[in-house]
């Protein structure tokens, strides 16, 4: 909401854009479902790289749940 007070609408819909798909994958915190989850810290990540472009076409959700959303 700030970045559309600001007028930062293309910046804005990106990140809901990131938030929608670590819901839609099942990446979500404690809060949303406290049995399976991932720290706020992974979803954070996430989103981050969700932005950046830079998550891998094939999702390891064993390397995610030890914050590691990408292969080095």
């Amino acid at each position: 909401m700030l970045l559309d007070h600001f007028s930062l609408h293309d910046e804005a819909t990106l990140i809901r854009k990131a938030v929608e798909w670590t819901l839609s994958n099942g990446f979500i915190t404690k809060d949303i479902d406290p049995v399976n989850n991932y720290s706020t810290t992974t979803v954070g990540d996430l989103i981050k790289d969700f932005i950046e472009n830079r998550l891998p076409s094939a999702i390891n959700r064993n390397n995610i749940s030890i914050s590691k959303s990408t292969i080095i």
